[in-house]
């Protein structure tokens, strides 16, 4: 064979990805326990009644009314409560139309003629803090075999 040609040692680079894919896999694990961790406190908060910051919601008018608790009158809200995560972050929400109006408060209804108050649910407060802190240990002893 004439010209002039190279080998490449794909051994290397191979033992690079597949390194790279465990350390993804690994902080995937941690952002998904994460997730799970934050969306089971905010669906906490719905049945105490408390924002992240650990104030009281409002009561509304048909917790009022009808006895029952804010924000919880079917529950769909609070089911609804989930979370994305990727080996570099996690996001917890809900697809609800109306999440955004109980979360940020706001008009509502027919010519917006309903004030509706804020009651934050969605957020991370110290015990959620303590409890990531904790996690993240966790997943880093688990790296490092400690």
């Amino acid at each position: 064979m004439g010209g002039v040609s190279f080998k490449m040692d794909m051994d290397k680079l191979m033992r690079g990805l597949d390194t790279v894919i465990v350390k993804a896999k690994q902080n995937q694990e941690f952002m998904d326990a994460a997730g799970e961790t934050l969306v089971s406190s905010t669906q906490q908060r719905f049945s105490d009644g408390v924002g992240p910051d650990g104030k009281r919601w409002k009561i509304s008018h048909r917790a009022e009314q009808e006895g029952g608790q804010t924000l919880i009158d079917s529950g769909q809200l609070r089911s609804s409560i989930s979370y994305e995560a990727s080996p570099q972050m996690v996001v917890v929400g809900s697809n609800k139309v109306y999440a955004r109006i109980h979360q940020l408060g706001g008009k509502a209804g027919r010519g917006h003629k309903v004030t509706i108050p804020e009651r934050p649910y969605l957020g991370i407060n110290d015990e959620d803090r303590a409890e990531l802190k904790a996690l993240a240990v966790e997943h880093l002893k688990s790296m490092f075999g400690a």
